[in-house]
């Protein structure tokens, strides 16, 4: 039902851009040097047949897409499945190992500031963590560049590697490592603080429950009250609300994309609005798509994993 609706955004969305596609790239060749050939603008123009109403496209695009024929981009002039198969890997990279990370950091100092909270340092770290809350990602992205790229020159400021290396070439994986550090940072900086925010609302609720209360009456060590009472008993709960958040955070690593020009699905995405090229803006959408459900379900059958009682439920 979900990938439904989305197919079918996926295919209005773009049609939503003024303009056509075919006259851009006819009119403006020069300006995109797209160079397209008079028989491959003629090949474009026969299989996407834009001339036919709204409904006989879309049902066309269902045929193709049945057959795991995506379409051809207007811009580059290739299979969009291959060039949208060439990018996403570098997404991946970046919004998994910032989630990753984020999680073991968000849901650790969220932990320690409902357990230990109520000193000037945990008062401090809760009122850094909403500031940062407040600060859009593309903002955050663009002032880390500015800080420890450009003023500083800790890292690389733009791209994924050297254009002058291959992977083939040594020390490529230490400069894709490199290059990668300063986008997974902003990431982990934009994920972190709502997700620790929850964390310690999660456990200071839960601290509170009477089986809590009794396992400390009955003189249980702390940390096995902590760890087995608290939270264990938190994970669901906090998983359960965790999807949205993960959701706004592949969404931010498109835009980070774009402020670092790390060739993932951001730039791409970029460069088909730009282009105005509807078959590879409708790629980019339905693979960014099934990457946001598989999330989240991820975190759905986690919550059902760490609490049974989801399971009689569903």
């Amino acid at each position: 039902m979900q990938l439904g609706i989305l197919i079918i955004l996926g295919f209005l969305l773009p049609r939503l851009i003024p303009g056509s596609p075919l006259s851009f790239s006819a009119d403006q060749i020069d300006v995109l040097n797209a160079m397209l050939p008079k028989e491959t603008f003629n090949r474009f123009t026969d299989y996407y047949a834009p001339e036919q109403p709204l409904i006989k496209q879309f049902a066309g695009y269902l045929r193709h897409l049945a057959r795991g024929d995506w379409g051809y981009s207007f811009y580059y002039g290739l299979a969009v499945r291959e060039i949208v198969m060439s990018r996403v890997t570098l997404t991946l990279f970046l919004s998994l190992t910032s989630i990753v990370i984020s999680i073991f950091i968000a849901v650790s100092l969220g932990a320690y500031l409902a357990l230990k909270g109520g000193g000037y340092l945990e008062k401090g770290l809760l009122t850094l963590l909403l500031v940062l809350q407040t600060i859009p990602v593309f903002l955050l992205a663009i002032l880390c560049r500015m800080l420890f790229a450009h003023h500083l020159g800790w890292f690389p400021a733009f791209g994924a590697y050297p254009l002058v290396m291959t992977p083939a070439d040594a020390g490529f994986a230490l400069h894709f490592l490199r290059h990668a550090i300063l986008p997974i940072a902003v990431l982990i900086l934009y994920t972190v603080p709502p997700v620790a925010v929850l964390t310690r609302n999660v456990v200071q609720k839960i601290k509170r429950e009477p089986y809590v209360e009794a396992a400390y009456y009955f003189g249980i060590r702390e940390r096995i009250i902590w760890l087995y009472y608290i939270l264990l008993n938190s994970l669901p709960e906090i998983l359960g609300r965790l999807n949205i958040t993960f959701l706004y955070a592949i969404a931010g690593a498109l835009f980070v994309e774009i402020i670092f020009s790390y060739p993932g699905m951001g730039t791409l995405m970029k460069v088909a609005v730009e282009a105005r090229d509807y078959p590879l803006i409708q790629g980019i959408f339905l693979v960014t798509s099934i990457y946001s459900i598989a999330i989240n379900m991820l975190f759905e059958l986690l919550s059902i994993k760490l609490n049974p009682r989801l399971t009689k439920m569903t």
